[in-house]
C-alpha cells in the first residue's frame, strides 16, 4: 500500500515538475535575467512556475462561487506588491512573485514525493506516510510563505521610510522657512539626495510624475497613498492645503508636523531594537540546548548502561 499511495504522489508532483521544466526550458530565460538570486534564490525554477501558471487551472476547476475568495485573496497580494515594487513594475513582479510561489510548492512538493517513493522502497512505510503529507502540505502551503515574505518587505519597507520622514521634514521646514515654495524645496531634497531608499525612491518618482505633467497636488496625494503611513498622509495633506489657498502658516505647522515625526522615529527605533533582541534570542537558545544535549546525554547513556 505504502509503495503505490507513494508511487501515485510523485508521479503527481514529480511529473508536473518534470513536464513544465521541459516545457519552460529556455524559454523564460530573457525575461529573467534583470531578476536578483538573492532577493529570488529559486530564480532558476521559476520557468515552472510560469509554465503552470499559464494554465490557470484554479480558475477552471473550482467553482466561481469560491474562485471569487481566491480572486480577492490575489487582488490583496498585487496591492502588496505595488507597494513594495511601485505601479509602474507592478505586472512584472506579480507575475515573477506568482512563479515564485507555484515553483516553491510544486518544488518542495516533488522532492517530498520522491523521499517518499524511497522509503517506501526501503520499507520504512511509517517515514513513506510522513514524506506523503509533506508533499500535499508543501504544495497547499508554501505560495502562502511566500506571500508572508512579501508583508515582512513590507514592514521593513515602513520601518524604514518612518526612520528617514522625520530628517526630510526638517530639512522641508528649513528650505520653506527661508523662502522656498513647497514643490522647489521637494526637488531640492530629492535630487541632492544619492540614496535608493525607499522614502528617497518614492520622492523621486513622485517628482518625475510632476515632470511628466502630472498636478503637483494629485503627485503628493498619491505619494501619500503610496506611503501607507498616517504622519505621512497627514503632512501630504498639510503641503495640498498649501498649494490650494497659500499663506505663510504653513512653516509653523511643518514644524509641528517634524516634531511629530521624530516621535514616530523613537517608536521606530524602538521597533528595531525589539526585532535584534529576538533575533539574538533565538541563536542564543539554540546555543543553550546543544549545551544542555552535551551535558546531560552522556549521563543519560551512562545510566542506561549501568542498567
Amino acid at each position: 500500500m505504502a509503495i503505490i499511495i507513494s508511487g501515485i504522489t510523485c508521479l503527481i508532483f514529480v511529473g508536473t515538475f518534470l513536464f513544465a521544466y521541459l516545457k519552460s526550458k529556455g524559454v523564460y530565460d530573457e525575461y529573467l535575467e534583470p531578476v536578483d538570486k538573492k532577493e529570488y534564490p529559486l530564480k532558476d525554477f521559476f520557468p515552472i512556475g510560469y509554465t503552470l501558471n499559464e494554465f490557470d487551472l484554479a480558475r477552471k476547476l473550482i467553482p466561481a462561487k469560491f474562485y471569487k475568495y481566491i480572486h480577492k485573496y490575489k487582488m490583496k497580494v498585487s496591492q502588496q506588491i505595488i507597494e513594495i515594487y511601485g505601479p509602474k513594475y507592478s505586472d512584472y513582479y506579480t507575475m515573477l512573485h506568482n512563479a515564485n510561489r507555484t515553483a516553491m510548492g510544486v518544488t518542495v512538493a516533488a522532492g517530498a514525493s520522491l523521499l517518499s517513493l524511497i522509503m517506501a522502497a526501503s520499507g520504512d512505510n511509517s517515514t513513506c506516510f510522513i514524506f506523503v503529507f509533506i508533499a500535499f502540505a508543501a504544495f497547499f502551503a508554501m505560495p502562502f510563505l511566500v506571500d508572508k515574505g512579501l508583508n515582512d518587505k513590507i514592514e521593513k519597507r515602513r520601518l524604514a521610510i518612518r526612520i528617514e520622514f522625520p530628517e526630510f521634514v526638517n530639512k522641508m521646514t528649513i528650505l520653506v522657512n527661508a523662502g522656498m515654495t513647497i514643490s522647489k524645496a521637494w526637488q531640492k531634497i530629492a535630487t541632492d539626495s544619492k540614496k535608493t531608499t525607499p522614502l528617497f525612491t518614492e520622492m523621486q518618482y513622485t517628482m518625475a510624475e510632476i515632470s511628466a505633467g502630472k498636478p503637483e497636488a494629485v503627485a503628493y496625494e498619491e505619494f501619500g497613498r503610496r506611503c501607507k503611513i498616517k504622519e505621512i498622509i497627514k503632512f501630504v495633506s498639510v503641503i495640498v492645503l498649501n498649494l490650494k489657498k497659500g499663506g505663510a502658516e504653513v512653516v509653523p505647522v511643518l514644524k509641528l508636523q517634524a516634531a511629530e515625526c521624530w516621535e514616530m522615529r523613537k517608536s521606530a527605533a524602538k521597533q528595531l531594537g525589539e526585532e535584534a533582541g529576538t533575533k539574538v534570542l533565538i541563536p542564543m537558545m539554540i546555543m543553550f540546548i546543544g549545551i544542555i544535549m552535551i551535558v546531560v546525554l552522556p549521563a543519560i547513556l551512562s545510566f542506561s548502561s549501568g542498567m
